[in-house]
């Protein structure tokens, strides 16, 4: 059954992108020419298999990252990173230059000329101001998700249609690292939700359902499958490098062994993230290439972390949850999840960021020293071996009750995550401490459980209904995002642990604004010495990331990942 499965997802798949290649000749992006009068495609579709889709097209309402990945591809941001012997730098993607006030307070940016959304409306200065206007107004609820790029920003404006200004409150010593997660949206489509109650219109809205998607990047969209084929075409308005593929198939996988065939098959050129447990399979293809480098992607131990958690708050005890995670065999998650193909990780920011604590813990292995810990604690196995919390008294009594948890896992992972789940199972078992696993569904939905359905930043209300939950996250090369995510701004909206410390707030507004690298420096990593101390979160590994393509293709940048436009436009036919 599971090859006729595979052949028949394979056959679905060429008939979708044939049908669609019959109806590609006289389309948008086919031939045609961007501001720079260069010629866009002519090297025919470029078929992606991903274990990773796109939920969203709304920057104000996402949570995976291959839904970040398509805004960089369909939006326009002021600048972007491109990758060279002297690492990461930035470029310009809609902007042209920008320079800065001598107070470091205002920021101005000279755009290209002519260019124009992909319904021919006029992209103009007017779009970006408004955009950051509304993320400002709004940054307390319904763009919350958004905020952090926009950080200590008062508001923008437009002089003229080629010229954007931004007015900070202080200087800030990351402007640029930020913007680049700022995506600029077309005012003639979003203005009427930004007009809702509170905006909340703005983080309701699902372009998506609205075929055709407004656009203006490298490409626009010509169809849109969640669970399927989303296919993108180069938009001939674009002012940068043109796309060389005629078009970008990008297919989602429930199976990954389905996902393997059909590269193998020739049914796929370019898979964005190989299974771990199929590298060396894939190794050893004829035909194929693999390429390997440091991923942003990091993966935990979420501890619910919410002062006002109702029961089982001996969880919110850091030498209880230390304890625990000294039980857990990390060596053994990266030698049997990940082939060997990740490694150790305190921080939750990640090996990519450019701000990484070295002097946290590390961790180690040492289930005996653990279990002393707990001892000492007055948590006494029962006759089952399963240790009993104690009786507490006051506002969150609860009686004494055996220390039984379950763990929430999403399905959306590129990664086994219940073959990690049950290394976690071993070693707390090994601690005293029973966990089942409950799976939460995709990221949506597993978010949802932690946050829970009445969820509001204001009252302090969710985080309630869940104690452990085993995720990813992938970081970014300025870890300011991985920061704000378990600030109290963040609740309900990034924040997955539902931890809310004022010193740690302080301090995430006083890095945003210091703009000597030493002196920031020195505040992010007490930042991160803080959420590691308070075991907000057990780091596991962090991955690598390895992809493999069709050696009839060249000219991928696995070092870009989804943080500039030439991850899609500069794959082309090979010779």
């Amino acid at each position: 059954m599971r090859s006729i499965a595979r052949r028949r997802r394979g056959l679905l798949l060429i008939a979708a992108v044939a049908a669609f290649a019959v109806t590609l000749g006289t389309s948008a992006g086919a031939g045609a020419t961007s501001p720079t009068k260069a010629k866009a495609g002519g090297s025919g579709i470029l078929r992606i298999g991903t274990t990773n889709y796109i939920d969203s097209f709304n920057p104000i309402n996402f949570i995976e990252t291959q839904a970040y990945n398509a805004f960089i591809m369909i939006y326009p941001q002021l600048v972007q990173y491109t990758y060279g012997k002297h690492g990461y730098r930035f470029q310009g993607d809609w902007a042209k230059s920008w320079k800065t006030s001598k107070d470091g307070k205002t920021w101005t940016f000279k755009l290209h000329s002519g260019t124009k959304w992909s319904d021919g409306k006029p992209l103009t200065s007017k779009d970006a101001a408004w955009t950051i206007n509304t993320i400002v107004k709004y940054r307390n609820g319904a763009t919350a998700v958004a905020a952090p790029a926009l950080a200590h920003v008062q508001k923008a404006t437009a002089p003229n249609p080629t010229t954007l200004v931004v007015h900070y409150a202080k200087p800030v010593g990351n402007v640029l690292a930020q913007l680049e997660q700022f995506f600029v949206l077309p005012q003639h489509v979003y203005a009427k939700y930004a007009n809702t109650k509170g905006g909340k219109g703005l983080k309701t809205f699902h372009p998506e359902q609205h075929m055709p998607i407004v656009t203006a990047g490298a490409y626009t969209i010509k169809s849109y499958q969640k669970k399927g084929t989303t296919v993108f075409i180069p938009d001939p308005n674009f002012w940068g490098p043109p796309s060389h593929a005629d078009a970008i198939a990008l297919t989602y996988y429930t199976n990954a062994d389905s996902m393997i065939a059909d590269l193998k098959q020739g049914n796929l050129d370019w898979i964005d993230q190989v299974p771990f447990e199929a590298i060396k399979a894939v190794s050893k293809m004829p035909g194929v290439q693999l390429q390997k480098t440091l991923a942003s992607e990091t993966t935990n131990i979420t501890w619910n972390s919410n002062p006002r958690k109702l029961k089982n708050r001996e969880l919110l005890d850091p030498r209880v949850k230390r304890a625990l995670s000294m039980c857990v065999n990390r060596k053994r998650i990266i030698n049997v999840v990940f082939q060997g193909h990740a490694s150790l990780v305190e921080s939750l920011v990640g090996h990519i960021s450019s701000l990484e604590n070295p002097h946290l813990g590390p961790l180690k292995y040492n289930c005996k020293k653990g279990n002393q810990i707990l001892n000492k604690l007055g948590y006494k196995k029962g006759p089952n071996g399963i240790r009993i919390a104690p009786a507490t008294h006051g506002k969150y009594a609860q009686k004494a009750h055996p220390m039984s948890y379950e763990i929430v896992t999403p399905t959306s992972t590129d990664f086994n995550v219940n073959r990690e789940f049950q290394i976690v199972q071993q070693g707390f078992k090994a601690a005293g401490v029973k966990v089942t696993q409950k799976v939460g569904g995709d990221s949506t939905a597993t978010y949802a459980l932690e946050t829970d359905s009445k969820c509001d930043a204001a009252k302090h209300q969710g985080y309630s209904k869940f104690d452990i939950a085993m995720w990813d996250w992938a970081g970014y090369v300025d870890p300011d995002f991985m920061l704000s995510v378990v600030t109290t701004g963040q609740w309900c909206s990034w924040s997955d642990t539902g931890w809310s410390n004022k010193k740690y707030d302080k301090l995430y507004i006083e890095q945003g604004t210091t703009v000597n690298p030493a002196k920031r420096r020195k505040i992010v990593w007490k930042m991160q010495k803080m959420v590691y101390d308070q075991m907000v979160y057990t780091q596991l590994v962090n991955e690598q990331l390895i992809d493999a393509h069709s050696t009839k293709w060249t000219g991928f940048h696995i070092e870009l990942g989804a943080y500039s436009k030439a991850y899609y436009t500069s794959p082309r036919k090979a010779g």
